[in-house]
């Protein structure tokens, strides 16, 4: 088993999107709008702009000031139920 799936990339985009790029090279934005609007005392403030765009990576791992946090796999996952995740594209060797 590799390493676990951290987030290496994220910045808070209007409204309510996350850009997000992952250690195993795929990235996406997803929609935080469904999430947020699940009633729950950790997202209550991220429904705030200003402070949903405050998440930070702490050792991989989306979070925000209140310590309310996303799993990378979870976020991998739903990102590639809504079609929000992007696969790298193989690269193609050319011959000589």
């Amino acid at each position: 088993m590799g390493a676990p799936l951290k987030v290496t990339a994220i910045r808070a985009a209007i409204p309510f999107k996350l850009a997000v790029t992952f250690s195993d090279g795929t990235s996406g934005t997803f929609n935080a709008g469904p999430m947020l609007a699940q009633r729950g005392e950790g997202t209550e403030p991220l429904r705030d702009r200003a402070y949903f765009a405050k998440v930070a990576l702490a050792n991989g791992v989306p979070t925000w000031p209140n310590y309310f946090d996303i799993s990378p796999l979870w976020l991998q996952e739903e990102m590639e139920k809504n079609g929000e995740l992007e696969r790298p594209r193989p690269v193609r060797r050319m011959k000589v």
